[in-house]
């Protein structure tokens, strides 16, 4: 599976929660989270997206601090095949590639997460860190590419 063009890198530093979300929830993102979701578009294509959102059920997640986004394949909520779990696979790939360049701090798809900190370790089973049901599609990111920024 050929991956997508590298993404320029981001260079604008730690900017807090204060750039409005590209993806329309009214929230805030980070500068890395808009600079990626830019990039995303431009290397991948279009993709059903989701950054901001309070997680009421899961404040220490990322998205309330601007830094978190969904990229969704098929239909939110089922598991998907065919097309749908290859882009998700290309998008995933594409994303830990270029990690550095995007500022990611992790990725999480399939039941699987890697983190850029223990790169070696490559892609290891999700547990869904006591918030999430790892074996449901939406609580075991089967349904959508999970990204965390760093800043």
């Amino acid at each position: 599976m050929a991956l997508p063009p590298p993404p320029e890198p981001w260079t604008g530093g730690r900017t807090g929660c204060t750039v409005p979300d590209p993806s329309g929830t009214g929230g805030c993102v980070t500068g890395a989270t808009a600079w990626l979701v830019d990039q995303l578009t431009s290397g991948v294509g279009p993709r059903p997206v989701t950054c901001w959102s309070e997680h009421a059920w899961n404040p220490a997640s990322d998205h309330p601090a601007g830094r978190g986004c969904d990229v969704f394949f098929g239909v939110a909520g089922q598991f998907p095949a065919g097309a749908d779990l290859v882009d998700g696979w290309r998008v995933a790939q594409w994303l830990r590639a270029h990690a550095a360049a995007l500022d990611v701090s992790y990725v999480i798809w399939q039941g699987r997460i890697w983190v850029a900190d223990r790169a070696e370790q490559g892609w290891a089973p999700y547990t869904g860190g006591g918030v999430y049901d790892p074996g449901d599609a939406t609580g075991g990111h089967y349904d959508h590419v999970h990204v965390s920024l760093r800043g």
